[in-house]
């Protein structure tokens, strides 16, 4: 069986005020591209298909019209559960007689046992439960954590699961020693996230979302898919696409990338290199990030950049650090353009810019004074 693992579509994200919505529909149809050319026997959206629990109208029209290119005109069975992000009512809405055309939503615990069975693969799809919720429902106290929660759910299933088949845990889950991104919203406030790995064993295959990072952890059968865009400065180095699963002669798991709309990037330097373009970007039309030096004096440095890069989202000054040293110029013997460019020398660590000292000129004019004095 051939396995396309995703996860965390996040669609109706928004990047600093920008709605990602065309960047998303650019990725989905490389996804449907790679389909068409690479024939797989199953869609897996492991959690976080909207990026919050109201989405907009524009979000749930495209997954709406994805999921049904891919599940109705290519005939592909799709098997999704909810993240933390997501509502579980909505997605949950008619998913009974989803299931007609082998599109399989599991938004509650109450399914957990019940595998979705395909070709002799049986898999348990286990959507995001908080810590409360799952001491709740099972009514044990014991459950203070989220490796708690999952202690529970995977004594669950080996109670009743069927060690002759190829069994598949689908979940949304912080792994123990996974790389965390500042995209992905905490699942609990005060309490641990981490769910160890050991859990796990008895399963042939766990396909993985809530971490961004396709390579969160290295482990042989448990696998993130990673987020199919970056949807945070921290994500800037992540590669970004989805997982391609085999199980025909053991399992065989590869990562596919895809390629972005628009890139992020994140610059530290100078306002100067910038604004000079003495730094040249790939693509001018990426996310940008800007931290910059010396801006002190620059009137709506934002306004300029967007100048040259239009898609700057985030712009953060930063302050030069430089030794300071006491000044050793005479006050009284040198000249108003002397004292004033050993000020600037030893507040900002570098001589005056040409604005400065066009300034100085403009309303400081000691020195002509003095010489009409003589």
């Amino acid at each position: 069986m051939k396995i396309l693992h995703t996860g965390d579509w996040h669609i109706g994200k928004r990047l600093n005020g920008v709605d990602l919505i065309e960047d998303q529909q650019f990725i989905l149809d490389q996804l449907i591209e790679y389909i068409e050319s690479n024939p797989v026997d199953l869609l897996v959206v492991a959690g976080d298909v909207f990026d919050r629990s109201n989405p907009s109208q524009a979000a749930l029209k495209l997954v709406n019209e994805y999921l049904y290119r891919i599940n109705i005109e290519k005939g592909i069975p799709v098997l999704a559960i909810s993240g933390n992000h997501d509502s579980r009512s909505r997605l949950d809405y008619g998913s009974y007689w989803f299931e007609k055309s082998d599109y399989h939503m599991r938004t509650s615990l109450s399914d957990i046992t019940t595998p979705v069975v395909m070709d002799g693969h049986h898999f348990y799809m286990v959507p995001h439960m908080d810590v409360l919720e799952a001491k709740v429902y099972f009514d044990d106290e014991s459950i203070r954590t989220h490796h708690d929660v999952y202690r529970r759910i995977t004594e669950e299933i080996a109670a009743v699961m069927d060690r002759d088949a190829y069994n598949v845990l689908i979940g949304h889950m912080f792994i123990s020693e996974g790389k965390a991104s500042d995209s992905e919203r905490p699942l609990s406030v005060g309490l641990s996230e981490e769910v160890g790995a050991e859990l796990f064993e008895a399963f042939d295959l766990v396909l993985l979302g809530h971490l961004h990072h396709p390579f969160a952890i290295t482990h042989e059968k448990i696998f993130y898919s990673g987020s199919l865009l970056k949807y945070s400065f921290s994500e800037v180095k992540q590669p970004k696409g989805f997982r391609l699963v085999e199980t025909d002669a053991g399992t065989k798991c590869r990562f596919v990338p895809l390629s972005c709309r628009h890139d992020l990037v994140h610059y530290q330097g100078t306002f100067d290199e910038v604004i000079n373009e003495e730094v040249t970007f790939e693509d001018s039309g990426s996310y940008f990030k800007f931290e910059l030096a010396g801006m002190e004096t620059v009137n709506d440095p934002m306004a300029k950049l967007k100048m040259l890069y239009p898609n700057t989202l985030e712009l953060r000054p930063v302050k030069q650090h430089h030794e300071r040293s006491q000044s050793t110029v005479d006050a009284h013997r040198s000249s108003d353009a002397e004292i004033f460019e050993s000020f600037i020398g030893t507040v900002h660590g570098e001589p005056p810019t040409d604005y400065q000292k066009q300034i100085f000129n403009t309303y400081f004019k000691g020195d002509a004074d003095e010489t009409d004095s003589d």
